[in-house]
C-alpha cells in the first residue's frame, strides 16, 4: 500500500506552475494540477483507511485547491465537502467550517443555491453545537432559509426559521425571536403538513414576549392564536400561556412554578422551554425581591 505522505510530496512537486522553456513547450499547468489533485485524493482515502481523519481532511483540502487552480470548480466544491466531513469526524470544527464556507461559495457562484442551502444549514449546526457561536449560527440559518424559500422548499425554510428563532431566544433576543415565530405562524397557517406545529409556535412566541417582560404582547398572541387556530384554542399550550400571564400579573413565582410543573406532568417540556421558563421565573423572583 502506498504511503499517503509520499503521495502528498509527489503532488506538491507535480503541482508547481511551469516556467521558462517548459511553460512554452511542456504540458498544460491545468493537467499538472489535476494530477496533483488526484494524488491528494489517493492520499486522503489512505488516511481515511488508517482512521487518521484530520490528515484526510488536510489532503482533501489540498486536492480541492489544486482543482481550483485547474479550473475544475465543480469538482473542487465536492472535494471541499469531503474535507468538511473528515474534519468534522475528527473534531476539527473550525477547519470543517472553513471547508464548508469554500464549498458554499463555489456552489452559489455556480447557481446551485439549493445545494448551497443544505451546507449553509450544516454550517449553522457546527456553529451552534460545536463552536457555541450563536450569532454566526443564526446568520447561517437565516441565509439557508432564504435560499430554501427562493427554491419554494417551505418545509426546509421553516426548519431554518425554527432554529433561528430558538437561538435568538437563547441569545436573549426575545423580541426578534418572537417576530420569527410570527413568520413561522404565517407560513404554517393553512398548510396541511405544518399546521400541527402552530400550537408550539404560539406558545414559544408568547414565552419570548414574557421573557421580554411584555405580558400585553403575550396576551395578544394568546388571543390571536385562539381566534386563528382551533387546535390551539383549547390546547394545553394555550392554557399554560394564559396561566403564566396571570401568575406574572400577580407577581407570584410559586404559582408560576406550580403551573409549569402541572403542564410538564402531561406534556414533557423540552430543554429550550425549560431554559426560557427559568429566565421568566427569575424575572418574577427579582421583582418580588425588589418589593421587599
Amino acid at each position: 500500500m502506498s504511503d499517503p505522505a509520499e503521495l502528498i510530496l509527489r503532488a506538491e512537486k507535480r503541482g508547481v506552475p511551469s516556467s521558462g522553456f517548459m511553460k512554452i513547450f511542456g504540458s498544460s499547468d491545468s493537467a499538472k494540477y489535476e494530477e496533483a489533485a488526484d494524488l491528494c485524493w489517493q492520499a486522503a482515502n489512505l488516511y481515511k483507511l488508517r482512521k487518521d481523519l484530520k490528515s484526510a481532511g488536510e489532503a482533501f483540502t489540498k486536492a480541492a485547491n489544486y482543482q481550483l487552480k485547474a479550473g475544475s470548480d465543480d469538482e473542487a466544491g465536492n472535494t471541499f465537502v469531503e474535507s468538511y466531513k473528515s474534519y468534522k469526524s475528527s473534531g476539527q470544527s473550525v477547519d470543517a467550517v472553513n471547508s464548508l464556507q469554500k464549498s458554499v461559495e463555489i456552489f452559489t457562484q455556480r447557481g446551485q443555491f439549493r445545494r448551497a442551502a443544505n451546507y449553509e444549514f450544516e454550517m449553522g449546526e457546527l456553529y451552534e453545537t460545536s463552536l457555541t457561536d450563536y450569532p454566526r449560527a443564526i446568520e447561517c440559518y437565516e441565509t439557508a432559509g432564504e435560499w430554501y424559500s427562493q427554491d419554494q422548499a417551505l418545509a426546509l425554510a421553516n426548519k431554518c426559521l425554527v432554529r433561528c428563532a430558538d437561538l435568538k431566544a437563547l441569545n436573549s433576543q426575545y423580541l426578534e425571536a418572537s417576530e420569527v415565530y410570527a413568520k413561522l405562524i404565517r407560513n404554517s397557517m393553512g398548510n396541511r403538513l405544518s399546521q400541527w406545529s402552530l400550537k408550539d409556535y404560539y406558545l414559544k412566541m408568547g414565552l419570548c414576549q414574557l421573557a421580554a417582560t411584555d405580558s400585553v404582547a403575550a396576551g395578544r398572541t394568546l388571543s390571536e392564536g385562539r381566534q386563528e387556530d382551533p387546535n390551539f384554542s383549547e390546547s394545553r399550550e394555550a392554557q399554560l400561556l394564559q396561566e403564566l400571564i396571570e401568575a406574572i400579573g400577580e407577581g407570584d413565582s410559586q404559582l408560576f412554578s406550580d403551573k409549569v410543573f402541572a403542564f410538564d406532568r402531561y406534556s414533557k417540556l423540552d430543554k429550550w422551554k425549560t431554559t426560557v421558563l427559568l429566565r421568566i421565573k427569575e424575572g418574577i423572583s427579582q421583582a418580588e425581591d425588589d418589593l421587599l
